[in-house]
């Protein structure tokens, strides 16, 4: 299986970052020994909330995808939604928030989303509040809508293109030279169908 995470810490400067520098490191101890995506925020939670500043807290989306079956399941620690676009554009899937951001309450349980089954051509965006929110010089924000809009209309090119597309469209949409916030974008593309597994056959007994 393949996992792969988005996250995103309240505030700014250099606390913040030390926080997500900790949860990062955090995140790849706790991935070595569970597979339980749920489990391993409600981990994270618990041991970030022990030593946490007051007012912060860190926003995660966890996935976990087997690509033989194209099985695709995910927890979400208050992040913003990630969404599943089949090949022709339609949101499939929206991996919603299925818990409180990690340190906000000690006690915080996680609950798993999905599964969702992944096809070929299929594609899954996750990003932060700094493609969303930005904002261009009217005061609109960049927001879902175009989000979903930049994705069909370069759903054809490959992951690592695309995510230069969305982190490209914010920042002109913007018009600044230096993002308000932090940019982040993760996108996986089904490149080939999933791998049925083999159906069990029966055997007669021979006497």
């Amino acid at each position: 299986s393949v996992g792969f995470a988005v996250g995103d810490v309240a505030g700014h400067g250099f606390g913040p970052a030390l926080l997500m520098a900790s949860t990062h490191t955090l995140m790849r101890g706790l991935v070595e020994a569970h597979a339980d995506v749920a489990l391993i925020l409600t981990l994270a939670n618990s041991a970030l909330a022990k030593d946490i500043e007051e007012h912060r807290f860190v926003t995660v989306l966890l996935a976990c995808l087997d690509p033989r079956s194209g099985s695709l399941v995910y927890a979400n620690a208050g992040h913003r939604t990630g969404y599943v676009l089949d090949r022709s554009g339609d949101v499939k899937e929206s991996l919603t928030s299925t818990g409180l951001p990690l340190g906000v309450l000690p006690d915080t349980r996680l609950s798993v989303g999905g599964p969702v089954r992944l096809k070929n051509g299929d594609l899954v965006v996750l990003v932060t509040d700094g493609i969303l929110e930005a904002r261009a010089p009217t005061g609109e924000l960049f927001g879902a809508e175009r989000l979903l809009d930049v994705v069909r209309a370069n759903r054809r090119k490959t992951a690592d293109v695309l995510v230069k597309t969305l982190i490209g469209s914010a920042r002109e949409f913007s018009t600044r030279d230096t993002p308000a916030d932090d940019i982040t974008a993760v996108v996986i593309k089904m490149t080939s169908s999933p791998r049925r597994r083999p159906r069990p056959r029966a055997r007669k007994s021979q006497k």
